[in-house]
């Protein structure tokens, strides 16, 4: 090959670089997290995400909600104007050769932006390094201890909230009024665990939030806006919890675990009582499923703490869901658990089981049983 022809080549695919320095970075940063923690998570990602999320978070309507409707028409406009460009065309070669090299570019830039903003999260130092817990198993009798607890301080912090006809809790204020204070949890925990910091405080409602519950979906994390996206449709006692999750990825963490984790010690660090609520409430579902799975009679004794108002909410969230269920929300725990697979978390959707022992050794570390009430 010529020097000229060898020349064209190299020009033809430099709108792979960005790829392929993404696929580089993918395939490396799993053997250095510490690298990972400080070079990715801790510089660039902050250095992208926190000016972005700054930006996105002052308009109160979901931007990824509105690119995800966009997307389909803007698709058949881009067809049909390149069908009608080749068209019209003296050189449809050439013309044929740009529109590749355009996809090619953008195709390669989401890419990079995809990993830098989210995907090369996962190979971060984990959450219990990160602060030191031991996650070891745990006996039973630990796990139904814990269990209980979290039910009796999840039944105080209900005892205040407001109620609808059906005796379940709702939101005393507006969602959006709730949403934007979403952040202030973490906002707490900031002294003791600087990487919990982040420019997101506020998650946004997504208005087609009813037909998405057919994907069994409570919320999303869209790193390209740097914005934390919930499901708006499902029960209140949820909702806090729910934000607080999309936060923690705004902060840096990709896993759903650690993110559940996170999720439930900022919500119990919360000022508002429906945050606290939610945060126990979503650690007693997490630990009281994973007690049921051992040992039915273990979970029979720590559910007993439970109030009524506390199993009213767990009822309506059941039967929310039960509404839902079919081949659609089979498919999206299918593809979601791919795309966990494919990003380096061996267990996918169950990842989500192991923040029971996060949440354990936290309990652990804090010596929280002993001071319980």
């Amino acid at each position: 090959m010529k020097n000229g022809g060898f020349m064209r080549f190299l020009k033809a695919f430099t709108c792979l670089l960005p790829a392929a320095a993404a696929l580089l970075l993918f395939f490396l940063l799993p053997f250095y997290p510490g690298f990972a923690e400080i070079a990715v998570t801790g510089g660039i990602f902050r250095l992208l995400s926190a000016p972005l999320g700054m930006l996105t978070s002052l308009l109160p309507f979901s931007l990824t909600e509105i690119a995800v409707v966009a997307a389909v028409p803007a698709l058949i406009l881009l067809t049909v104007l390149f069908v009608r460009h080749m068209r019209r065309s003296a050189n449809r070669k050439r013309t044929a050769g740009r529109a590749v090299k355009a996809a090619g570019w953008t195709l390669s830039l989401l890419l990079l932006a995809y990993m830098l903003l989210h995907g090369l999260n996962f190979d971060r130092r984990p959450a219990a390094e990160l602060m030191e817990l031991d996650v070891s198993p745990k006996s039973a009798a630990f796990l139904q201890q814990v269990t209980g607890d979290l039910a009796r301080l999840a039944s105080r912090e209900r005892e205040g909230l407001s109620e609808d006809d059906d005796g379940c809790a709702v939101l005393s204020e507006p969602l959006d009024d709730t949403l934007s204070r979403a952040g202030e949890g973490y906002r707490a925990l900031q002294g003791d665990y600087s990487f919990l910091w982040g420019t997101v405080n506020r998650a946004k409602p997504v208005v087609l939030s009813h037909w998405w519950s057919y994907t069994g979906i409570t919320g999303v994390y869209f790193p390209f806006f740097n914005e934390a996206n919930i499901n708006r449709d499902v029960p209140a006692s949820g909702i806090p919890a729910t934000a607080a999750h999309e936060l923690a990825h705004t902060r840096g963490f990709a896993r759903e675990d650690e993110c559940n984790f996170f999720a439930y010690l900022s919500c119990v660090s919360h000022p508002d009582a429906e945050y606290r609520y939610s945060g126990y409430l979503l650690a007693y579902t997490l630990c009281a499923n994973a007690l049921y799975d051992y040992d039915a009679d273990r979970w029979r004794e720590a559910s007993a703490f439970c109030s009524e108002g506390m199993r009213r909410d767990i009822v309506q969230n059941n039967d929310y869901w039960k509404r839902f269920e079919g081949q659609i929300q089979q498919l999206s725990s299918a593809v979601n658990d791919s795309f966990l697979e494919a990003q380096g978390d061996p267990d996918g959707v169950l990842s989500y089981d192991r923040a029971v022992s996060l949440i354990l050794a936290w309990y652990q570390s804090e010596e929280l049983l002993e001071s319980a009430d």
